[in-house]
């Protein structure tokens, strides 16, 4: 009981040495509260990132539905449905048009009944962009009425844009997509590649390691005024284990109310995202729960962590008190601890690349473990050059001298209270080189000149669609040419088939396959053109097949053609181009047997530079009114502008990140600054005393911050372009590029840094300088 109470007593002594009184300093604790709790928030998101996949993936298995050509057909079937999608404005918008077979048929997630025909259950997302004002083009595409909304298990993301429409009369030949026991039944999660997988790896270590370094370096605030304070009590009389138990008592204080502020925090952004959450949000927010283990881990790990790395740094105090408390110049550090690590990671890196038939577990495990120990050697090569550079300082104004000298006496906080910063800026430097790399990637590939291109099927009522889209399109102002062409499959059997373009002699001659021709002229294949068997030879009968690939189902497809006299084609260049693929060119005068109901309709449009607002909403609803299952594709929209948007978006997101690193750094600078002027008040009075100016000390406390900082940057910015080239080459084998205007940023960020801790201490500094610092009691 003697020793409960005497260990109690120890652990209550370290914890009001970390409290003290009201004339105690509370920065340093509160600096280690927020440093702390902002690195177990990070934490507690990344330990929600299972459960984020997990429920993912439930919500997709939810609502997924096989697709009907992958399977034979079922006997008892449930759902029949057809996949309705359509883009509006850039954002896409899918749809599913349902059909129950049977009164007890499976509803998806999200819904509480099916919508008859003429009827849509929409997302909340949805439902407000067709509220809106501007919308009547897109209101006027979708089939139905607004009769209910989707619940939120039925959605990936709050903003999703999703609906579910009423069908009726289809078959198994004319569904697309179908349910039969239950949604999700054939649902496999999607395997991701290997770059994909380097990519997550490399951002996890890069962002979540310098969260483990700040941790670290926070825990060790003040690190030479708590080793000379528990070197005193050991030579007073304390013994090695009770100086550790209040050591730890003191370590705990901090960590304790740092977990909490991360809990806190974490539990604050999850109350005010679920009552605020709007369309915007990417993701919902219960599904951000942290997996109990990490959970329980990280609550009880990060005190643990801080309270070894508090025992471990007390050798000094605990074997040798006298060299602590007479503030003896350190023992010096040693190179190969970080040459080895980085040394050891670099080789990781250039193995994991090797083809050496990786299990996918052992090659993770290893990208990791190598990414990790670059960004560890940071921290451990940083201390070591300190040490060095002042050591080896030449003399100079007396500025100069006195900041040398401090770094001498205290190179191990110095190096410290930047080594966060140096892991972090190594990592961002590491992941801007990739984002920009990946950004030059899209540079490289230019979008095309405006066009757009329609892709569907001719509907059952007989019509000649291509025809009539043809006209209403070129109607349309800001349309500059319009062109297109029917797509039919013939058969001759079953090992033999033909793929047939039905366009007209302008086109023909226009894309130079044939130097002449002839409305009634058919042309026999080029090399290249699909299909399977030997080509068509003049006189067959072949058979038209359907766009579904049941001849049983669309009207039409079964007819039979006879191939008329063949002309051979003579492209007059070797380009491929839309008809190119073609086993026939048939012209529409040759083509008069063949039904217009089982043929597909490719269109392409040229558009002028500059078009009028919602022009291609306006040719989408045209091909919705007039095709089935017709599609629209704008060029423009898939060049490099949504691409590129994305990667600055991320990179300002690391940028931001990176600001406030550097400043919760700047505070621990701060810190430590402040109580090392405190410290060294006495001399500090005394070269007030004998005429020492203001500014040379100001200049001094200048150095003593910048010099660290400027050696961390200069390590973490080649070893953040050496580590981002590395993987980039063995990932992509091509050169990368550099990320100049954001390295340049994040140096920025930490000049500012410098330059305000120095203004800040910069009174402190002044009334240290006073006479009254010489006064004894």
């Amino acid at each position: 009981m003697s020793r409960i109470r005497t260990w109690t007593a120890d652990l209550v002594l370290g914890a009001r040495l970390a409290v003290g009184d009201r004339n105690t300093p509370w920065g340093r604790l509160a600096l280690m509260t927020v440093g702390i709790g902002i690195g177990v928030l990070v934490l507690l998101i990344s330990a929600s990132l299972p459960t984020w996949l997990e429920r993912h993936a439930e919500r997709t298995a939810g609502r997924h539905m096989e697709l009907t050509y992958e399977t034979e057909p079922a006997a008892s079937t449930a759902v029949l449905g057809l996949h309705d999608s359509t883009t509006f404005r850039g954002q896409r918008i899918t749809g599913r048009l349902l059909q129950p077979q049977r009164p007890d048929a499976p509803l998806p997630a999200g819904l509480d009944h099916y919508p008859a025909v003429g009827e849509l259950i929409v997302s909340p997302a949805l439902a407000d962009l067709l509220a809106r004002p501007d919308s009547a083009l897109l209101r006027e595409r979708l089939p139905g009425t607004i009769t209910g909304t989707i619940g939120d298990d039925g959605l990936l993301t709050p903003g999703e844009l999703h609906y579910y429409g009423g069908a009726s009369g289809l078959t198994e030949q004319a569904a697309s997509i179908r349910v039969v026991d239950h949604f999700g039944e054939t649902y496999r999660p999607p395997s991701y590649g290997e770059s994909t997988w380097l990519l997550v790896l490399i951002g996890a270590c890069a962002l979540l390691l310098p969260v483990v370094v700040f941790v670290i370096s926070t825990t060790r605030l003040a690190e030479a005024a708590r080793q000379r304070r528990l070197a005193a009590l050991r030579l007073v009389g304390a013994s090695a284990w009770q100086v550790r138990r209040i050591a730890s008592g003191e370590a705990l204080v901090g960590a304790s109310t740092g977990v909490l502020a991360g809990w806190a925090l974490f539990l604050a952004g999850h109350l005010a995202f679920s009552r605020f959450e709007t369309s915007f949000v990417s993701v919902f927010v219960s599904d951000i729960t942290p997996v109990w283990w990490p959970a329980v881990l990280i609550t009880a790990g990060v005190p643990a962590l801080t309270v070894l790395i508090s025992l471990a740094a007390l050798r000094g105090a605990v074997h040798d008190p006298l060299r602590s408390v007479r503030q003896a110049t350190p023992i010096r550090r040693r190179l190969w601890p970080g040459a080895a690590a980085l040394v050891l990671g670099i080789a990781g890196l250039v193995v994991s690349r090797m083809p050496l038939g990786w299990d996918s577990n052992v090659w993770g495990a290893l990208v990791v473990l190598a990414v990790a120990l670059v960004l560890l050697s940071v921290p451990l090569l940083l201390p070591w050059i300190v040490e060095n550079v002042a050591r080896r300082g030449h003399a100079g104004p007396v500025a100069w001298q006195l900041a040398l000298r401090r770094l001498q006496l205290t190179s191990g906080t110095a190096a410290r209270s930047v080594s966060a910063i140096a892991v972090v800026v190594t990592g961002i430097i590491a992941l801007q080189t990739m984002l920009a790399s990946l950004e030059q990637q899209v540079a490289e590939h230019p979008s095309e000149p405006r066009t757009a291109s329609i892709s569907g099927r001719e509907d059952r009522s007989g019509r000649d669609g291509l025809q009539q889209l043809r006209t209403e399109l070129a109607a349309l102002p800001g349309v500059v040419a319009v062109s297109g062409h029917h797509q039919i499959t013939l058969q001759a059997g079953p090992d033999r088939s033909t793929y047939a373009v039905i366009a007209d002699c302008d086109l023909i001659t226009r894309l130079g396959m044939a130097p002449d021709c002839r409305d009634g002229d058919t042309f026999a294949a080029s090399a290249g053109s699909d299909g399977e068997g030997e080509p068509p030879r003049t006189g067959e009968t072949w058979t038209v097949g359907s766009p579904g690939g049941s001849s049983a189902e669309t009207p039409g497809s079964g007819a039979s053609w006879t191939v008329p006299p063949l002309r051979p084609t003579q492209p007059r260049n070797a380009e491929r181009n839309m008809l190119t693929p073609a086993g026939l060119l048939i012209t529409p005068a040759a083509a008069t047997g063949i039904p217009l109901e089982p043929r597909n309709v490719d269109i392409r449009i040229e558009l002028a530079a500059t078009t009028p607002q919602d022009l291609v909403e306006r040719i989408r609803n045209l091909v919705e009114a007039t095709l089935e299952q017709g599609e629209v594709s704008d060029t423009v929209a898939a060049g490099p502008v949504v691409p590129t948007a994305t990667l600055q978006l991320v990179k300002t997101g690391l940028l931001a990140g990176a600001l406030v690193v550097f400043s919760l750094i700047g505070c621990s600078l701060l810190v430590t600054a402040v109580e090392q002027i405190h410290e060294r008040a006495r001399p500090m009075a005394v070269l007030g005393a004998v005429g020492a100016k203001r500014s040379t000390l100001v200049w001094s406390a200048f150095l003593q911050n910048a010099v660290p900082m400027l050696l961390a940057t200069a390590i973490a910015v080649p070893a953040g372009y050496g580590l981002g080239v590395l993987i980039y080459v063995t990932d992509f084998a091509e050169i990368p590029a550099l990320d100049l205007p954001g390295t340049a940023a994040v140096l920025a960020f930490a000049a500012v840094s410098v330059l305000v801790v120095t203004a800040l201490t910069a009174p402190t500094l002044s009334k240290a300088m006073n006479s009254d610092g010489l006064h004894v009691e």
